[in-house]
């Protein structure tokens, strides 16, 4: 990981935006900038396809071959020959929609590289078994990865902030964020998932040295009632509370590291969950966390890709 001085801090984060909070707001331009080229990027709302109650066949499927990613049209984008690693669990792999997420439609879209290691059912901590909460965890897979080349040049690096981690059974391995001032990976807990955050930051910049950011899922809220956008298990509150401890550890290692640590926070952007009316949202989602294809292209995708086109805008 490579510490700078506190002083030199916003010339080291000048290629990036602020806080992904915003990121759907203003409009901005992007220009390549070289002799040979001539593209202008106009990136400004995210352009969500959802048709309108009044327009939406419910009675299409929503895995079916309309959302097949061959018939993804690209568009011009920053993102073009970016190369993008994705670390996650059931939402990153795609587990409703055949194994399709926002990470394989991004690059299709943009024309981007990626690469995803995504396993269902698993963790960020690590307690040491041998299930998913062991050698399949998320800081498991990343360290001894065969998916990502560590010797790889890439350009952006994303995790999911997984679900698994706040079922009722795993509440009790959150853990702690370390002291503000301590950024030493072997005194990371990685039995919590506090502890799995603070390591996966700290090796992903040592090893790629390249922007970070984490993801949430879509709102959902307590109780059981698909319909009503609710789950029982893990809670709405639940997960809330993580995201905001992530949060905190994002502002923690934004004071240390060459890149800013972002969040792209699906879960409390108010504009983002309007955009899906009752109607759309029990059609193209399987749960309240895993969306199906419909539900990844033109809902989750627009959000994400606009997120991180602002962030490559120079």
């Amino acid at each position: 990981m490579k510490i700078i001085n506190k002083s030199l801090i916003s010339l080291s984060l000048i290629a990036l935006i602020s806080f992904c909070a915003s990121c759907n707001k203003n409009q901005e331009s992007f220009s390549t900038n070289k002799e040979d080229s001539k593209e202008t990027f106009v990136i400004g709302e995210p352009e969500y396809t959802i048709l309108d109650d009044e327009e939406l066949d419910i009675n299409v499927d929503p895995n079916g071959e309309d959302y097949d990613i061959d018939n993804v049209i690209p568009r011009k984008s920053p993102l073009k020959d970016k190369t993008i690693y994705w670390l996650g669990s059931s939402v990153t792999y795609g587990s409703a929609s055949d194994g399709v997420s926002m990470a394989d439609y991004i690059a299709r879209l943009t024309k981007s590289n990626f690469k995803k290691d995504a396993v269902s059912g698993t963790t960020i901590f690590s307690d040491g078994s041998s299930v998913n909460s062991g050698e399949k965890s998320y800081t498991s897979r990343l360290t001894n990865s065969e998916i990502f080349d560590k010797n790889e040049k890439i350009d952006a690096f994303i995790c999911q902030i997984s679900t698994n981690d706040c079922i009722s059974a795993n509440l009790a391995k959150r853990g702690r964020m370390t002291s503000k001032n301590n950024i030493d990976p072997k005194s990371f807990d990685l039995k919590t998932s506090l502890g799995g955050i603070e390591y996966i930051i700290t090796y992903v910049s040592e090893t790629w040295n390249c922007p970070i950011y984490f993801y949430s899922g879509a709102y959902f809220s307590d109780g059981s009632n698909k319909e009503q956008r609710q789950n029982n298990n893990p809670k709405g509150s639940d997960y809330a509370a993580f995201i905001d401890q992530v949060k905190e550890i994002a502002d923690k290692y934004n004071e240390y590291i060459d890149y800013q640590v972002e969040i792209i926070d699906l879960f409390n952007d108010e504009d983002f969950n309007k955009q899906a009316s009752d109607k759309y949202y029990r059609w193209a989602t399987s749960d309240p966390i895993h969306p199906k294809k419909a539900g990844y292209l033109e809902w989750w995708s627009p959000f994400i890709r606009n997120c991180l086109e602002k962030s490559f805008i120079k």
